[in-house]
């Protein structure tokens, strides 16, 4: 079988001409405020913009695209731009409204809001959304295999923003899956690439956020520096293309250079390098199969010199293995939620760095096997272990 993620539904539309109509979640975070500019360059018709605390961006990006919808989740950020943006025919709800834009038609919907709070959304815009371009692992992975079902089956094709997926992505286009025998995920290492454990113990929030490669999000950078960020992504992997995760490895790449490879059955390779700017995955994502000219500069490979790979500290291997146990022990949503409250308990100053992935065990220990069959078993287990443990 020819490697393929299209529904049908959007192959048939992709071959008719570009997309128009997109909306965006998350709009004032790094990746959606970058999908925002991508998206108005490309040639779309934003309809919806959902935020969340930032109304001054909120109201400006309003001001510029002039979507049908706002989204604003917290109550005094909603109240702001409700009474800044009210004459200017644009309908703003608080976050009891958010399914009203979830089922909006458009041609694509990038998910780019950060953690769990992304599930609901993201369900609820399956068969309203033509492609749902899609940076946030968290709801691939609470959502599973059930999203993935769902999605073929409304007709909403799902292409991942997270630049080591949307790498592989790109690299299995025309490929047969059967001749696959590994994925390789890339890792920077974040903050902390080069220290051993006995160095962990006194590190900081601020510390931890000095990533050494990329700009993003709180809770990613944090995740990059435990390394939790790839045990995350080989589950994410694993739904996305449908892949055992004995088949998925990391592997330390400091330069950030190349985001993924694929390892063929002839001992072959394949991968995607560029700048780490995630301008590019964006841009891919949006537009796919065309591609669009985006703000990144060529490689310059006499400047880059070497590339280097390195095997994970012992400290780093524990983290990336408890996807492996997660998947084992079919405990992936709560391996999912258990990192998202240990990492907001370190950023609150409740944990220390070296405890998170303590925290992390003591949650998976104490959960049950999960047993998913519908979108309701899936919140139900996220808010069980929230009670439990938040």
């Amino acid at each position: 079988m020819v490697f393929e993620t299209r529904s049908e539904n959007a192959a048939n539309f992709s071959e008719v001409g570009m997309m128009t109509t997109i909306s965006i979640w998350g709009s004032t975070g790094i990746i959606g405020a970058k999908a925002m500019k991508i998206a108005i360059q490309s040639g779309y018709r934003v309809v919806a913009i959902v935020g969340n605390t930032n109304h001054k961006l909120l109201i400006e990006q309003a001001k510029t695209a002039h979507p049908g919808y706002v989204g604003v989740a917290e109550n005094t950020a909603y109240t702001i731009a409700r009474d800044n943006l009210n004459s200017n025919d644009i309908k703003v709800l608080p976050e009891s409204g958010f399914n009203e834009i979830a089922q909006l038609d458009v041609d694509c919907c990038v998910m780019a809001i950060s953690g769990n709070a992304s599930l609901v959304p993201t369900f609820k815009c399956l068969g309203h959304a033509k492609r749902l371009a899609i940076a946030t692992k968290e709801a691939i992975i609470s959502g599973g295999k059930l999203l993935q079902d769902l999605a073929k089956q409304q007709g909403t094709e799902i292409i991942p923003i997270d630049s080591e997926h949307n790498s592989i992505f790109q690299c299995l286009q025309g490929e047969n899956i059967n001749a696959v025998q590994e994925l390789i995920l890339t890792a920077s290492g974040g903050a902390f690439v080069n220290l051993e454990e006995n160095e962990l113990a006194h590190v900081t929030v601020q510390d931890a956020l000095k990533h050494p490669n990329w700009n993003m999000g709180v809770k990613n950078t944090i995740d990059s520096a435990t390394l939790i960020n790839k045990a995350l992504e080989i589950i994410e992997a694993s739904y996305l293309f449908d892949m055992d995760v004995s088949k998925i490895k990391a592997v330390i790449h400091p330069n950030s250079i190349i985001h993924a490879m694929v390892k063929f059955s002839d001992n072959s390779y394949k991968t995607l390098m560029s700048y780490p700017d995630m301008n590019l995955p964006i841009s891919h994502a949006i537009n796919y199969p065309h591609r669009i000219e985006c703000e990144l500069p060529a490689l310059n490979f006499e400047q880059i010199g070497t590339l280097q790979f390195k095997k994970p500290k012992e400290w780093q291997k524990r983290n990336i293995k408890l996807a492996y146990y997660a998947v084992a022990e079919n405990k992936s949503i709560a391996f999912n939620i258990a990192n998202e409250i240990a990492v907001n308990k370190f950023v609150h100053r409740e944990l220390k760095f070296a405890q998170i992935y303590d925290f992390i065990c003591d949650v998976l220990a104490c959960s049950p096997a999960e047993n998913v069959n519908s979108y309701g078993d899936i919140c139900a287990a996220v808010e069980a272990i929230h009670t439990q443990n938040g």
